[in-house]
């Protein structure tokens, strides 16, 4: 016996929901919180490595590193993105010594 989903509506619009509602769990699974770490120099004359960026993170986090990348500009010239994974399974988005330009409110 051949099942089809013209023939079975009941079993199209459950298999329409259950496919809606995983694609929201993920949706709301993959939102990663994003940690921004001030980091200065060892040496003043050169820039940060990744096995200083590694080391930091570590010290302050347990778990695995999985990708370090350099965002370097002008005015952010030791900037790395760290995407990491915690013990738990919590993924993280952590911003090593990028500056984060912030508006100042006066008040009146």
């Amino acid at each position: 016996m051949r099942i089809t989903l013209r023939k079975h509506p009941l079993i199209k619009s459950l298999l329409f929901i259950f496919i809606m509602g995983m694609c929201s769990l993920t949706s709301i699974s993959a939102q990663a919180e994003v940690i921004s770490i001030p980091i200065k120099r060892t040496i003043p004359t050169q820039p940060i490595t990744k096995l200083e960026v590694i080391a930091m993170v570590k010290t302050i986090l347990n778990g695995r590193v999985l990708s370090i990348k350099k965002q370097s500009s002008y005015t952010n010239p030791d900037c790395h993105h760290v995407k990491f994974l915690e013990d738990q399974g919590e993924f993280q988005m952590i911003k090593l010594g990028c500056y984060v330009e912030t508006i100042a409110q006066t008040e009146k």
